[in-house]
């Protein structure tokens, strides 16, 4: 009668609080699979010492289950929590039946653990009451249950009790530094830490250290000679690669291949993910950094984090002083319409160019709690730079073809001054959500950006010739200012889905949408009374407004076919419209083209061969879009030498991709081995044509965009890394390929085909009494101008003359070093590093085409020093930790991640 009284009781209770037990898969042996999931264990983590609770440790809850693939016993994770800021846990909807493991960590403390289980005695001895017989609420407390039976199945743990593993915990200095390379088959991470070699300069310093990337000396920059699209933290930004300090950035992503999960443009080059400082270390930490540079300029700058409690909150801000100056070359000849050369030009130049620039950046992070987390965040960047440009140009006529020529040799001196002022701002909004399940998320960011570019221009002109007596009318002096405006906003929202099925299977789904305004203004002022009244020319003003919509879509699916054998496919589907009007002498001139959609799939499989090895293949398709100054219809006539115009009818070019990987992670190195094939059609390439502009009387060569039938790049990308003491480790990648334009369906161009290599070597020293040594060195042999690089007229920002899809670089290497010494206990470091040391970077490049042949000789900025000094400080606390994140795997355990905390 005892036992069967106690039977009873039992059932009563499973009946009462059914509509809280979850089914089960039949684990603990019940029928059925219900195993009273009523179980509520809960207690407070504190300081063995001061009995003070301790914040974020981490409680985990297992059990031990039987695992039928493997037929053997392992430990699977049930629940698990983080402690309140008072030290409280609390593990609820737990099986009353079994044997459970506590696992208590926390930083700083040594491990706890202990078995626990419920009192089953109590449960068999548990008399009914009258408020379970009458089926009275969900509330078993309220309704009158025996306690006895509620303490068995609602257990206090009380205070535990953890020992503290470090003697002091204050004023510790954060040093801890990640790999200098971290390599898989998919992307490269890089971390910036150790690029010694760009401190206190820009983003472009920092890429030049970066395999497979190459900048040149304007900080133009290509991923295996193909321009890539630059993102910031993931999302694609208005920010140029001068506007970014190297200070700011963490890490860099270089992706050759992007899945469908990724934006379809940027054709084959790729994309560069430059992660920024931030969300790195618990309690307070920063860093102040000052230094000046060879040429007087002073930069400065910090950041700063805190995370305390529910918040987190970033800053860094870097102000900057720069002086450039180059010097080159001009050969130029030009050709009538019969192909006879008309008259050649020497012309050296120079380029001056010196201002500042400033970086800020602010940001907060909301954990919620530990499923939900808010950032916002904003970026402003402002710069002011005066430019200073003279051509000294020689001109010759050719007297075979025009032996009565009177002005057989003429001398023309141009001087540009523009004072340029700009400034860039951004702004997001991100929100995340963890499921109970790791790695199960949903997020959502909106991104808005607004710039502006506002240039005032003066360019003077003077013609004279030499056989023509002195004084005659020939000689002439004509100056012309301009004045130039250019906005643009930028406005993106994006939402990502992750769902990891199984252990093996995984969905990933989102969309976008992008909109993008331009708005360019340009007013010509011209004199013809040697400067001393100015009018405005109508037949010159303009103003062209721009807006490209983008809409896309995605999902990919990846699984495992067999233990070493896995795949991933995924699918992208993109619409994009843009329309413009070019207004100019009160004619509006509509620009209107509307893209259906397009699909971009993309495909992944992976060969596991040994636990160090693995083979890839993939397969991408993507799209290049024309920039706005590659549609813009505007003449830019800054360069009275060289004209350019963008082309309104130009359309994007599309690429497929092929590549197959092969890593090799071995004890002190990795290598890693690509094998890759680009197919590229209506290739955006450059050109030269003749056309009557508006206010001239006769024809100009002017610099445009058209697209070439296609293109083809194969080649072979090799990495290697490899530590060879704890003093030495380096870096070598070295990337052959062979690049083939067929530009044969345009005018005055033909079919190129040239191989060509790229090799770059990275090496770091740690000396004694705390010295490191950072030696890079590159070298590019001839190679094809990158086709689609978004320059305009025949120089670009710093005198960078435009080549055709008919021209190539000559070959191209420099060095750079850095020492760096470390200072009381690593909180102080000095770095000095030096650019182009043998001032070997020198650009040559040429340029053919129907009416045109240029050479060119270029140097920037070599043996260009700067001196940094730098502070960090740090302080862990306990009391300050925020929230860690608890992406436990719960493999099979079906277990909620509970409790107060945040994830990141």
């Amino acid at each position: 009668m005892k036992v069967f009284s106690s039977l009873l009781a039992c059932l009563l209770l499973v009946s009462t609080l059914q509509a809280q037990v979850p089914g089960g898969g039949g684990s603990g042996g019940r029928r059925g699979g219900q195993n009273m999931n009523v179980g509520h264990f809960y207690g407070r983590v504190v300081d063995a010492k001061t009995n003070k609770g301790i914040e974020a440790a981490s409680v985990e809850l297992i059990q031990t289950k039987y695992d039928s693939v493997n037929h053997a016993p392992k430990n699977v994770v049930i629940k698990a929590a983080l402690t309140s800021s008072n030290g409280d846990f609390s593990l609820e909807n737990l099986p009353v039946f079994g044997n459970y493991k506590l696992k208590i960590t926390a930083i700083n403390y040594d491990e706890y653990d202990t078995p626990l289980k419920f009192d089953v005695k109590a449960l068999a001895g548990a008399k009914p009451s009258a408020g379970i017989a009458g089926g009275a609420g969900d509330n078993a407390g309220a309704a009158g249950v025996d306690p006895n039976l509620l303490n068995a199945i609602d257990k206090d743990l009380g205070n535990i009790k953890m020992k503290s593993n470090v003697t002091q915990m204050a004023d510790v200095v954060i040093n801890a530094t990640p790999p200098a390379y971290k390599m898989a088959v998919d992307k490269k991470v890089f971390n910036v830490d150790k690029n010694i070699v760009a401190t206190g300069g820009m983003a472009s310093d920092v890429l030049k250290n970066i395999p497979s990337v190459n900048v040149d000396i304007d900080g133009n920059v290509t991923l295996r000679n193909a321009t890539p699209t630059i993102f910031v933290d993931g999302r694609p930004t208005t920010l140029t690669m001068d506007e970014i300090p190297a200070d700011a950035i963490e890490s860099i992503e270089v992706m050759t291949n992007p899945s469908a999960k990724y934006d379809a443009s940027g054709g084959g080059g790729g994309i560069l993910n430059i992660v920024l400082k931030k969300n790195k270390k618990f309690g307070y930490n920063g860093n102040i950094r000052a230094g000046v540079d060879s040429r007087g300029k002073a930069n400065g700058g910090g950041d700063f984090n805190i995370r305390q409690g529910k918040f987190n909150v970033f800053l860094d801000g870097n102000l900057r002083g720069r002086k450039s100056i180059s010097n080159g070359t001009l050969n130029e000849t030009n050709f009538d319409s019969l192909g006879h050369p008309f008259y050649y030009t020497h012309q050296p130049n120079q380029n001056i160019s010196e201002g500042f620039m400033g970086f800020g950046r602010l940001g907060f992070d909301y954990f919620m709690d530990n499923r939900n987390t808010f950032t916002l965040a904003g970026n402003y960047f402002h710069g002011k730079f005066d430019n200073f440009d003279t051509y000294n140009s020689t001109t010759v006529y050719n007297p075979t073809y025009y032996p009565g020529y009177a002005d057989s040799t003429n001398n023309f001196i141009e001087d540009g001054t523009n004072h340029s002022v700009f400034q860039n701002i951004e702004g997001e909004l991100d929100y995340k959500h963890n499921f109970a399940k790791s790695g199960h998320e949903l997020t959502a960011d909106i991104n808005v950006s607004h710039n502006t570019n506002n240039t005032n221009q003066l360019v003077q002109n003077w013609i004279t010739y030499p056989d023509v007596p002195p004084g005659s009318n020939l000689d002439y002096y004509y100056p012309e200012t301009i004045l130039s405006t250019n906005t643009g906003a930028y406005y993106n929202f994006q939402s990502d889905y992750v769902n990891p099925f199984t252990d093996k299977t995984k969905l990933e789904a989102g969309i976008k949408g992008q909109v993008q305004t331009q708005t360019s203004g340009n007013i010509y002022n011209n004199s013809v009374d040697s400067g001393k009244t100015y009018y405005t020319n109508d037949s010159l003003n303009n103003n062209f407004n721009y807006t490209q919509q983008v809409y896309a879509a995605y999902a990919q699916f990846s699984s495992y076919l067999t233990s070493k054998l896995s795949y991933q496919g995924g699918l992208r589907a993109e619409s994009s419209t843009y329309s413009g009007t070019l207004t100019s002498l009160g004619v509006n001139q509509p620009i209107n083209h509307n893209f259906p959609i397009s699909l971009f799939p993309s495909a992944f499989l992976s060969y596991k061969l040994t636990d160090k090895q693995s083979l890839q293949a993939n397969y991408t398709r993507r799209i290049s879009r024309p920039s706005f100054f590659q549609l813009s219809p505007y003449v830019n006539r800054a360069d009275s030498l060289a004209l350019s115009q963008g082309n309104p009818n130009l359309l994007p070019q599309f690429t497929s991709a092929y590549e197959i990987n092969y890593q090799n992670d071995y004890k002190g190195g990795s290598f890693l081995a690509s094998g890759f094939y680009k197919h590229t059609t209506n290739l955006i390439s450059r050109n030269i044509i003749r056309e009557l502009l508006p206010g001239d009387i006769d024809t100009s060569s002017v610099y445009t965009y058209q697209n070439a039938s296609s293109s083809d790049v194969y080649g072979l990308d090799l990495t290697e890394r490899q530590t060879i003491t704890k003093w030495l480790d380096f870096m070598f990648n070295t990337i052959i390929y062979d690049s083939k334009i067929n530009a044969s369906n345009l005018v005055g161009l033909s079919n190129e085909d040239q191989f060509s290599y790229f090799a770059k070597i990275n090496v770091n020293i740690k000396l004694p009494y705390s010295f490191s040594v950072q030696l890079n060195g590159d070298y590019q042999s001839k190679t094809i101008v990158p086709p689609n690089s978004n320059s305009g007229g025949r120089f670009g920002g710093f005198g960078q003359p435009v080549s055709t899809a008919n021209g190539y670089i000559k070959p191209i290497g420099g060095f750079d070093w850095a020492i760096k010494k470390d200072m009381f206990k690593n909180k102080v470091s000095v770095i000095f590093n030096m650019q182009d040391v043998f001032r070997t970077r020198i650009n040559d490049a040429v340029s053919i085409s129907q009416y045109q042949d240029l050479e060119y000789s270029r140097l920037r900025d070599p043996q260009f020093c700067r001196l940094t000094v730098s502070w960090k400080f740090g302080k862990m606390d306990m009391s300050l930790f925020k929230k860690k994140n608890m992406k436990t795997d719960q493999d099979n355990g079906g277990g909620d991640v509970i409790g107060g905390g945040g994830t990141r």
